[in-house]
């Protein structure tokens, strides 16, 4: 929730039986871990460096 997702939607991300890959998709977690959170985290986006690579910008 400090996150920014809703009660709610926490909730059912916690109670969930999906494995890890299956919740990954879910809309809580899109939320919670968006690309940006993620690269203010240090993560680098394999998108960005596949373009970077293919195209050679």
């Amino acid at each position: 929730m400090k996150l920014g997702v809703s009660e709610r939607l926490a909730i059912a991300c916690g109670i969930t039986s999906k494995g890890p890959c299956r919740s990954s998709k879910t809309k809580g977690i899109n939320i919670a871990l968006g690309n940006d959170y993620l690269a203010s985290q240090g993560l680098v986006s394999l998108k960005d460096i596949w373009i970077n690579i293919h195209y050679g910008r």
